[in-house]
């Protein structure tokens, strides 16, 4: 099965929260003027589409600071993109108006910040009072419209504890089937207040499996890998629902990543550039595929904590469906027929999360 390709363009550094785990810095965070310019991204996006990338996955900052995101959106559709995934706090998305321009537009992917359970943690987190709040609504909005949902979660001191009450409101109230759990990446801000938020492997783990434990025990659906900046030795028997923890089978299936200044990277290949490994990861059955942890939790946890695997464990028993890759293999098979503009139906996420409720 062939699975899609990001183009990942980053359109802004500035936002409208002040997230406490950012991994840019404060500083960063009101630099309207370092946008990236309306041709810039669409050059970026070109390119990404006749690398054959199916994803054009917008990112910043906050990209709904910008007035010109719709225009970006129907650019990318029109290039002949299926999905366009738009990365966002929600905070903006709580109006009905606004959700609504972008779905027209044609983004079918809200890729949603969620740091907590409750207000007290998700807002204490982000810097603004209301967002979990707006973040419920921006949700109830985007279903109503029929798009798709996506969630990201970044750990830290204060929410590690708290995974499995977030995941019963993101799988159980709303039935969003796709997420990624985030271990935390110590630069910009997260670093900054590493004292204040850090935590280590050792700890939260415990707590990921109560998570997937819920999951299993409650029958839920995962789309795709939820587990993002976690190493094999971590949680041996959940290698399968891991992300960007290995490398491409060929370096040219490695996706793109657009900067702001020009810069193209790739996304695993960067990833690699911070991680480092011990010594004894040789004896390690994932070494060969492994790209190692990040030198930054090293610096301030160590490296302990890392060791080999020494014999693969059996899988736990939680299976992502693959329900959108599904839908991107039809894509890809009317693609090499010669529909290469072929769009995407309205997502079916309502519909099976209405059968699931039954």
């Amino acid at each position: 099965m062939i699975k899609p390709r990001n183009c990942e363009v980053i359109l802004n550094y500035d936002c409208n929260a002040r997230c406490k785990f950012c991994y840019h810095p404060d500083s960063a965070l009101t630099q309207v003027e370092k946008r990236m310019p309306l041709a810039q991204a669409a050059a970026s996006l070109y390119k990404g589409r006749k690398e054959k990338c199916w994803v054009a996955y917008l990112i910043g900052g906050e990209i709904t600071m910008r007035e010109d995101l719709p225009k970006i959106v129907r650019l990318a559709r029109s290039m002949g993109y299926p999905y366009v995934q738009v990365m966002t706090n929600g905070l903006k998305l709580a109006d009905p108006a606004y959700a609504r321009k972008l779905v027209n537009a044609g983004a079918n992917i809200f890729r949603i910040s969620v740091h907590g359970p409750d207000a007290k943690t998700h807002d204490n987190l982000v810097g603004v009072p209301g967002a979990f709040k707006k973040v419920m609504k921006a949700f109830e909005n985007l279903t109503s419209l029929g798009a798709e949902i996506s969630i990201n979660h970044a750990l830290c001191k204060y929410n590690y504890k708290k995974l499995k009450a977030l995941l019963e409101i993101i799988s159980g109230r709303f039935g969003i089937e796709d997420f990624n759990v985030i271990f935390p990446h110590y630069n910009g801000m997260m670093a900054e207040r590493a004292s204040e938020l850090k935590v280590s492997v050792t700890q939260a783990v415990p707590y990921v499996r109560e998570a997937l434990a819920y999951l299993k025990d409650s029958r839920a659906v995962i789309e795709d890998s939820l587990l993002v900046n976690f190493s094999p030795c971590n949680l041996p028997e959940a290698v399968h629902l891991m992300a960007e923890w290995e490398r491409p089978s060929v370096p040219k299936a490695d996706e793109p990543l657009f900067h702001i200044d020009g810069r193209e990277a790739r996304i695993h290949g960067l990833k690699e550039s911070l991680c480092l490994k011990n010594k004894t990861c040789r004896d390690c059955v994932y070494n060969s595929r492994c790209m190692g942890f990040e030198k930054w939790y090293a610096d301030i946890f160590g490296a302990k904590e890392f060791k080999p695997v020494k014999k693969e464990v059996p899988p736990f028993p939680l299976v992502p469906s693959h329900n959108r890759l599904k839908q991107a293999q039809a894509l890809f098979r009317k693609d090499r027929a010669g529909d290469a503009g072929a769009g995407l139906a309205k997502p079916s996420r309502k519909a099976r999360l209405a059968k699931r409720r039954a």
